[in-house]
């Protein structure tokens, strides 16, 4: 981080990033040079280039053709892409070889027949999902995994995303303790971050339910060499505590027409830009979560880099706010995505004077 900037506490719990100095527009506040963890969704992958999420797309391309590894399920849009991810994301090919175990997995898997059936958790009130109850799930959870005879819990498409984004986290963090002989400064770094995991399934019961289905078939498809991060479910919990309200969309870059999220990824320093003015938790898990309709930060990615850039004159002691949502929708329908996603009624000034609030 610059000089021109600290974290501090706010007035409002938590903390927040505050210009220390004056600030001109356009100033290149912070890189993050590459994310702690990321995934391309499947759909994309031929699409997307692995390490530096150029969209094929853009180059008027229908895909990829540059491959890693036969099984790793990457595809690049350069061969320096391609040598940069081997050296760098793929040290000792694990990587590959987890996203081959989850690929072989998943062709393993059988669609359940008949009408659904709601499992306990799907079926319980949202005041009914206590902590004592979901760290019970959790708990049942890993003694039925625990079992080698247990059948391979079946995923749909974006709950295999879920896993390859965990498969990504766990990589990782084997690298850097490898190296440090240690758990890694970006590690305690994601720790930081707002766990909201009890927030996300008090809002949506059933995701208690996928989550422990996540943690089960990870279970099955994890290498030996990994195997101690998922012996309990600590980690998975921890990673997916913090995914939701915490990640970055990594979205094409065209400039005609909507844009398109290809995957997403965790910048856990990026998180650090808070949000303000909000009004009171919409859920009682939520810690306040604040918002500024009006933010005086963007986000701008520079392949595999998120870098976040001033949009106007900054004065000293102004907090510095991104955005969550697209401040040009109107404001019933930002404050409901805020409500949906981040499961709080955001109260900034700029909402306020649009409601015709006080």
């Amino acid at each position: 981080m610059t000089s021109s900037f600290s974290l501090q506490s706010t007035h409002y719990g938590g903390r927040g990033l505050f210009a220390t100095e004056p600030i001109p527009k356009d100033t290149l506040l912070l890189t993050c040079s590459s994310p702690y963890a990321t995934v391309i969704f499947r759909r994309f992958r031929k699409e997307v280039c692995g390490n530096c999420f150029a969209y094929a797309f853009e180059a008027k391309r229908n895909a990829w053709n540059i491959k890693a590894d036969a099984g790793s399920g990457v595809w690049f849009c350069t061969p320096e892409c391609r040598n940069a991810w081997l050296q760098e994301q793929n040290v000792e090919g694990l990587q590959g070889l987890m996203n081959a175990s989850v690929e072989r997995l998943a062709k393993t898997m059988k669609q359940p027949k008949g009408p659904h059936t709601p499992s306990p958790a799907e079926s319980m009130l949202p005041e009914a999902i206590t902590l004592e109850v979901h760290d019970r799930a959790w708990k049942n959870a890993e003694e039925k995994y625990a079992h080698r005879g247990c059948p391979t819990a079946f995923l749909d498409e974006l709950e295999l995303d879920n896993v390859r984004f965990l498969v990504s986290a766990i990589v990782q963090r084997y690298f850097e303790e490898r190296q440090s002989g240690t758990s890694s400064a970006s590690w305690a770094a994601l720790l930081q971050l707002q766990n909201n995991e009890m927030n996300h399934v008090y809002a949506n019961p059933y995701m208690l339910d996928s989550h422990t289905r996540i943690y089960g078939f990870l279970r099955k498809a994890i290498l030996p060499v990994l195997q101690p991060y998922v012996q309990t479910s600590e980690m998975v919990r921890a990673i997916l505590g913090r995914d939701q309200g915490n990640v970055f969309g990594i979205w094409d870059m065209s400039t005609e027409g909507d844009s398109e999220m290809l995957g997403w990824s965790m910048y856990p320093t990026g998180s650090y830009f808070n949000h303000s003015e909000s009004l009171d938790s919409a859920f009682k898990f939520t810690h306040q979560r604040f918002l500024d309709c009006s933010p005086n930060v963007r986000k701008e990615r520079r392949g595999r880099a998120l870098c976040f850039l001033t949009i106007r004159d900054v004065e000293p002691g102004e907090e510095l706010c991104t955005n969550y949502v697209d401040v040009k929708d109107e404001v019933v329908g930002r404050r409901a995505e805020l409500l949906r996603n981040w499961y709080f009624h955001c109260a900034c000034k700029r909402c306020h004077e649009e409601l015709g609030l006080p």
